[in-house]
């Protein structure tokens, strides 16, 4: 658990690793969305198009990670922590 839980703040923050990162959130939102709202319109109306389904998500995926490259600029930079070396 302790993994998956180092997963999610790895994915949700920043370089830093402790600043929570606005569109890093918005784009795990909005591709959770995505997929919600496409399983409950395949479960309305029994009709599911692979080709519409997989050009919009890569759409979606592709211009996430081009608003969190833009965004790359305004984060602070990663920590640098000191290593003590003990014998």
């Amino acid at each position: 658990m302790k993994i998956i839980n180092k997963l999610i703040k790895d994915c949700c923050t920043g370089p830093d690793g402790k600043t929570y990162d606005p569109a890093r959130m918005l784009w795990i939102f909005g591709v959770i969305a995505f997929i919600c709202f496409t399983a409950y319109e395949v479960f309305k109306s029994n009709d599911f198009n692979m080709v519409n389904f997989s050009i919009a998500y890569s759409s979606l995926l592709v211009a996430g990670g081009i608003g969190v490259k833009v965004k790359e600029s305004t984060e602070p930079p990663a920590a640098i922590v000191p290593t003590i070396v003990t014998k």
